[in-house]
């Protein structure tokens, strides 16, 4: 049996890793054997040394790989994928601590980056009372969990990893004895053998409801308790720098577009949408009741002591007859009316859990409204104000805060669909109508006119099932269940319908058409989403075509004249290339501003946001800062996605911080005074580069005869297109075009073979087509924006590795193909590389973030044999005569753990 003998009180980082590496080691050798760890030690040191430089060692790394038995090289990939595992716990475990650290060094003053910084910041620039006042009745984050499929790994493996990071936050506490240590690590040496004995990868393709449910463990997990402490955080901040002011609503909320994303997945259907509404409910109402049930344990407050009020007293008599288990809880706790009135709400939220909600959301028998958040929130208050301060600011205040935030729904559903479908659907309703039998085909102003002369009109006489294709009866069902949703639960259970691929004003009012028209009497918000960069270039024009109609203010005026807008990060990459996309969001996001500002319109922005730099990843905290002035006022919307949500969120202390960093970049970035104009110099030479950067992107992406043929060739596409880690599928139509390719496996891809090509590719011939580094240097040192994209950029270069996808360019049979834009994609690599050290005047790649610059490279000599494995089984899987036989599956066994070993190395997909 082993034992611990000796492992020092405080562990730092290197000592962790070695703890975990020898426990993972000891597993590897008892569960697999030892001459499975030996080869991967082999490998292992292989690869340290070729990145040593060590000559040798490159060719015997190929052929070390090359010999390797497939079963024996999935045992070599998982042993490497587990590592990474580990070492991103151990990495997030080390975070903590030093963040304690800076905590303890800086109390009682605030912390940077932290809810209290930034209204300390405030107070001592000399920000009012009445100017915070303003910002906090404004102030609205809201995060958006999407259904893009980036979450390599199974719920189950995620599980367990929280389950082997608690035990080494365990091991890693300084007050414990040597028995309790050992006793510690024993129980993670046995949670690292139950991962290893986990499949990785799942077994059958997801379904739109599994995705439901990853994301609502998301929630519950990691969400519930982080941000009602978030809340008190600001409460906090707020007593100590502005007491007496409050936010008056709930300001950091969640959504979810899981089970709502109809864009581009047949699979999300209306029956879909309504059971993913019913498991939204049904874990809010039992974790309410759960917590109720524990409060009432501890409202114990004796009336001889508080006595309640009469509204209190009175909210109590209008419940009776009370049913037999709250009478009973009467009679015993007689002068506790406290802990009674927990009860009959802990009562209701128990009926509440048997109410048949998908039932009554397809319609198939009459309804009637149903408990809403308000039924909990306004006992609470009552008797929060009964209570003496100091207890009802503990307990149950946090209780109210997960009321607000979560109310009786966990997170609001986005309904979003393609632009297209919805047109189609009008189309073809129209044209059984006898009202326009070429809809689509429209000129833009006569659709536009079309609708707004509909719109006035009451509605036609509509069969329960109007259209003939099942395309249009769908989403007619659609707008149905959204009306029936708002009418039985309450306008809080859906977010907006947010229109992909919007072109034109009309677009929005063919949404405004079919709700009216399927009889919804609440309307929720209908948010365009431009994604192209012309679409970012007309958004403005767009948006002042609906804000003059009369009927669009009349549906904005139900929304207290509220717009929410959304700009795409991923499909204007892919469209423009990195630098032209950066620049056409920030001007799109200046002229929607400017337009909204015009017509009196409260706007929020929604950040379509990836995981990667390439769509729109990064710092969260720094990209918010380099907004362009007045593009937030208080109110920010993002989507958080795949293994961002784990990574950000699945550690509590990680969590708030990132959740507060968020805060306070919002608070700070909204206070007045932060306007300032960007010099005309700047903008001429960031339109100039832009062009230039398009120009070599697009001569690269989408017209050198034979690029689709080398990047199927040249990266794992196939194989990711076939991973089982999302219910939508990879493409928007069978054609391998760059344009109908989701933009996730478009950069995935890139990001597997280590070109990470989105993220820098044509940057450094925008940079260079201007001629003045002296003028590039003042911009990146004058301007947020300009320096956050050049410093993401050094992110996406130094994971970057030319010569690890030099390994995928030999797969590509066209050698002459092959050499010719591989070597254009090197030299623009190494352009880029030069010009963007040149106008940051750093050294190195992330100079300024040294730690992080360390673990990419302590991490290579690890994601470096998962590299050559990966090109080993592409390489053995396209010579099979048959790509579905047994030989087949086991190959893509071991191809889907170099794919997740990969994305947890370089701690990205897509």
């Amino acid at each position: 049996m082993w034992v611990l003998l000796y492992l020092p009180k405080i562990m730092d980082l290197s000592q962790t890793i070695h703890l975990l590496g020898d426990l993972l080691g000891q597993v590897i050798s008892e569960l697999e054997s030892p001459s499975i760890f030996a080869t991967e030690e082999r490998i292992r040191a292989l690869a340290k040394a070729r990145r040593s430089g060590e000559l040798p060692a490159a060719k015997n790394l190929q052929q070390e790989v090359s010999s390797l038995q497939t079963k024996d090289a999935r045992a070599v990939a998982a042993s490497f994928a587990a590592y990474f595992d580990l070492i991103n716990l151990a990495e997030e475990n080390q975070r903590v601590q030093l963040l304690r650290q800076r905590e303890d060094e800086k109390y009682p003053e605030p912390i940077y980056e932290s809810i209290g910084e930034a209204l300390a910041t405030l107070k001592a620039r000399g920000i009012s009372r009445g100017q915070v006042s303003a910002l906090l009745e404004n102030l609205s984050i809201e995060l958006v969990l999407t259904a893009h499929p980036t979450e390599a790994r199974r719920r189950t493996v995620l599980s367990k990893m929280e389950r082997i990071a608690r035990l080494l936050k365990l091991v890693s506490r300084n007050s414990l004895s040597r028995r309790e240590q050992d006793s510690a690590v024993k129980s993670l040496r046995a949670e690292i053998s139950a991962l290893w004995l986990t499949d990785r990868a799942r077994a059958d393709k997801l379904t739109v409801t599994d995705e439901v449910r990853t994301g609502l463990y998301f929630v519950d997990a990691f969400f519930w308790d982080t941000i009602p402490a978030i809340y008190n955080e600001l409460d906090k901040a707020l007593e100590e720098y502005y007491p007496g002011l409050r936010v008056p609503h709930a300001w950091l909320k969640l959504a979810s577009w899981i089970g709502g994303d109809r864009d581009g997945n047949p699979n999300v259907t209306t029956e879909v949408t309504a059971e993913t509404l019913r498991l939204h409910r049904g874990i809010a109402v039992e974790n309410h009741r759960r917590t109720f049930q524990e409060l009432g344990r501890h409202l114990s407050v004796s009336s001889n002591r508080v006595p309640p009020s009469q509204v209190l007293l009175d909210w109590i008599e209008k419940r009776r007859p009370f049913p037999p288990h709250v009478s009973y809880i009467e009679q015993r706790y007689a002068t506790e009316p406290y802990r009674l009135m927990i009860s009959l709400l802990t009562n209701d939220l128990a009926e509440a859990s048997r109410d048949d909600m998908k039932t009554h959301l397809l319609g198939q028998y009459p309804h009637h409204a149903r408990m809403n958040a308000d039924h909990l929130l306004q006992p609470l208050k009552l008797i929060a104000s009964a209570l003496p301060s100091k207890l009802a600011q503990d307990e149950l205040q946090t209780v109210l805060h997960e009321v607000q935030v979560f109310g009786l729904h966990a997170a609001r559903l986005d309904i979003r669909e393609d632009s297209g479908r919805l047109n189609a659907a009008l189309s073809e309703i129209l044209r059984a109508l006898d009202i326009e039998s070429n809809f689509e085909e429209l000129p833009e102003s006569d659709r536009t006119g079309l609708l707004i002369r509909l719109l006035k009109e009451p509605a036609p006489g509509l069969s329960s099932h109007p259209g003939v294709t099942a395309a249009t009866a769908e989403t007619w069902s659609l707008f149905q269940l959204i009306g029936r949703a708002s009418d039985i639960y309450g306008r809080e259970l859906l977010g907006p319908i947010v229109i992909s691929m919007t072109h034109a004003a009309a677009d929005v009012l063919t949404v405004l058409l079919l709700a009216k028209w399927a009889g919804c009497k609440t309307i929720p918000q209908i948010t365009p989403l431009f994604e192209s960069i012309q679409d970012l270039k007309d958004a403005s024009r767009i948006l002042e075509l609906l804000f003059t109609s009369d009927i669009y203010r009349e549906h904005l005026a139900s929304h207290q004249n509220e717009q929410m807008v959304m700009i795409g990060y991923s499909d204007s990459n892919k469209d423009g290339g990195y630098l032209m996309a950066n620049w056409s969001l920030y001007r799109a996001q200046e002229e929607i501003a400017r337009v909204a500002q015009k017509h009196n319109i409260k706007l929020t922005i929604f950040h379509g946001r990836g995981g990667t730099i390439a769509r729109g990843g990064g710092p969260a905290n720094s990209a918010i800062r380099a907004q362009p002035a007045g593009s937030i006022n208080g109110r920010f919307r993002l989507t958080e996605q795949g293994e961002i949500i784990a990574s950000r969120y699945a550690n509590p202390d990680l969590a708030h911080r990132h959740l507060e960093q968020i805060a306070s970049a919002v608070i700070l970035a909204s206070a007045p005074g932060q306007e300032s104009s960007v010099p005309a110099k700047w903008r001429i030479a960031m339109e100039a580069m832009s062009r230039s950067a398009q120009e070599a992107y697009r001569a690269l992406v989408y017209e050198t005869p034979g690029f689709i043929e080398f990047w199927e060739s040249a990266t794992p596409l196939d194989e990711i297109k076939r991973l089982q880690i999302g219910s939508r599928p990879a493409s928007r139509a069978k054609s391998g075009a760059v344009n109908q390719i989701r933009a996730i496996p478009w950069v995935f891809s890139w990001m597997q073979s280590r070109f990470n090509l989105p993220g820098w590719y044509s940057l450094g011939t925008g940079l260079a087509s201007i001629g003045d580094p002296s003028l590039l240097q003042e911009m990146y040192e004058g301007w947020p924006f300009f320096k956050t994209l050049l410093n993401n950029t050094e992110m996406s270069l130094l994971k970057a590795d030319m010569e690890i996808s030099a390994l995928y360019v030999e797969l590509v049979a066209d050698k002459k193909l092959a050499d010719g834009i591989f070597n254009s994609i090197r030299m623009e690599y190494e352009r880029t590389r030069e010009t963007v050290l040149s106008v940051s005047r750093h050294e190195t790649l992330l100079q300024l973030e040294p730690a992080t610059r360390q673990a990419v490279h302590l991490r290579n000599p690890y994601v470096d044999p998962l590299n050559y494995i990966q090109v080993e089984i592409l390489r053995r899987l396209r010579a099979l005569p048959d790509p579905e036989s047994k030989e087949a599956d086991a190959l893509r066994e071991v191809m889907a753990l170099t794919i997740n070993g990969i994305a947890s190395g370089l701690r990205n997909t897509g």
